[in-house]
């Protein structure tokens, strides 16, 4: 069964929240494990108690240690910590690494259940600093980990009882059920690991997802079918290529507007087909289709700011399929400065900006206007910089006092999941359908510098309806 069917399967279910969808959480809603992230980080300054449990960890490997050791050890390392450093660690790791670990088919099979109304619960054996920032960017309704004693705001080193991992699982979702007066045998359970056998016999739902070998053989004894996800961890060798190809295509595609612009004696002309057939060959190459919704709105109004939502370095590449011509954009200073990519940028009439100078800031949205009133579009992601998860960050203003002293509209291009193609912090594309929302232009020529807070925040509210997010 692949993604699809079993998303088919789920909207086919029964609605309400007296069913519960459990999902285990690392090798199942993200790739690896979220204990190696935190332990990768601890291992930059390593003390006596991270060496400790480097070796719990390899004799439970191996078979000659159990879970709760294990976890009791990892406890151990942190004993001391004040509780808000832990937090902030967390959070750091869950940015920099795990985020883009987190599976888009996953967050598919969660969509499909919150539709049908059910509760979301995370079943991990994983603790509440792991789990955390996972259960937050994922919308769960509730969380059954294992948690860190804490006492006048420092970790006291030790776990609460009893240890949620294997039979302990199937009994903290027995007593989650019987809380909220719910029936195991409606409930859906999704895991990659055999030590998950008791609780995936126990509901009326089990789904080993990228199972280990003793759960994809137990799986196969009792006719459960094993979907596997792809999106994530090691990439193919087809997924490599794909790339590459991808990349290389700002080779005949600028060669092609270098030779029209000589000919045709218009460097402009030139640069757009440049544009157009980069993005065009790119996005092909990768594999990417793009569901695009309010194509007309791309064209209505030119010149535009358009604004759009920054999950992903393919967002370059989808822009310039989307808008083609007569577009600039504007980039952070840092890109000017890359071996290909800053002088085709260059060339191509990009805006540098320098976010850490104010003046110079400034000056940049100056040279902007000026590419509006010669009739250029400017292409704005007002968040700043890319966001490791999907969901929205605050917008800065530069983008809306550019729209407002050009007296142009601006477009809202709303990038459902771009995060699909190329997390923050991979190299790797991947095929996958990316939607598109292009939302009616705003005009701003009654904007003035006392409404243009509520302005901004009013245009924020139109990519949070559409991406179907409350305001954070």
């Amino acid at each position: 069964m692949g993604t699809q069917a079993l998303v088919d399967a789920i909207l086919e279910s029964e609605p309400g929240d007296s069913v519960v969808a459990f999902f285990d959480m690392d090798g199942t809603v993200l790739a690896g494990f979220t204990a190696f992230a935190f332990a990768q980080e601890r291992m930059k300054r390593p003390e006596r108690a991270d060496l400790d449990v480097a070796a719990v960890a390899l004799r439970f490997q191996l078979g000659n240690a159990t879970f709760p050791e294990l976890i009791a050890a990892s406890a151990r390392a942190l004993a001391g910590s004040p509780v808000d450093d832990a937090e902030r660690m967390a959070q750091k790791i869950f940015s920099s690494t795990v985020a883009s670990s987190i599976y888009p088919e996953a967050r598919a099979l969660i969509a499909a259940h919150r539709e049908m109304g059910h509760r979301i619960v995370l079943l991990s054996a994983a603790t509440d600093l792991q789990v955390g920032p996972i259960a937050d960017t994922l919308a769960a309704d509730h969380v059954i980990c294992n948690h860190l004693e804490r006492s006048d705001g420092v970790l006291t080193g030790e776990v609460r009882s009893p240890i949620v991992y294997g039979k302990g699982k199937a009994d903290a979702a027995r007593m989650y059920a019987s809380e909220h007066r719910l029936e195991l045998a409606r409930a859906w359970f999704y895991t990659d690991g055999v030590e998950d056998l008791p609780l995936l016999e126990e509901v009326g739902n089990p789904q080993p997802l990228n199972p280990d070998k003793k759960l994809t053989r137990a799986a196969s004894d009792r006719g459960w079918t094993t979907p596997r996800f792809d999106s994530r961890g090691r990439p193919s060798a087809g997924q490599v290529a794909r790339t590459v190809l991808a990349q290389s295509a700002i080779v005949p595609s600028m060669a092609a507007g270098l030779f029209t612009g000589a000919v045709t004696r218009d460097l402009r002309q030139g640069l757009d087909l440049a544009i157009s057939a980069w993005g065009d060959f790119s996005v092909a190459l990768a594999g990417v289709k793009v569901d695009l919704r309010g194509e007309e709105n791309l064209w209505s109004h030119r010149p535009s700011v358009f604004v759009f939502n920054h999950q992903s370095n393919f967002d370059g590449l989808l822009l310039m399929k989307l808008l083609r011509r007569q577009i600039t954009a504007v980039a952070k200073k840092e890109l000017q400065h890359y071996p290909v990519l800053g002088a085709v940028f260059t060339l191509g009439d990009v805006i540098f900006i320098d976010r850490g100078d104010r003046d110079k800031a400034v000056a940049a949205m100056q040279e902007a206007a000026e590419r509006i009133r010669a009739g250029l579009s400017v292409a704005v992601a007002p968040e700043g910089t890319r966001q490791p998860t999907p969901h929205l960050g605050q917008f800065k203003k530069g983008a809306f006092h550019l729209a407002m002293a050009a007296r142009v509209p601006v477009v809202p291009i709303v990038i459902h999941n771009s995060l699909d193609v190329l997390p923050k912090g991979s190299r790797i594309m991947r095929p996958a359908t990316v939607r598109v929302d292009v939302l009616d232009p705003v005009k701003t020529t009654r904007w003035t510098n006392n409404t243009l807070d509520r302005n901004v925040a009013k245009v924020r509210g139109m990519f949070l309806d559409a991406l179907g997010q409350a305001e954070s």
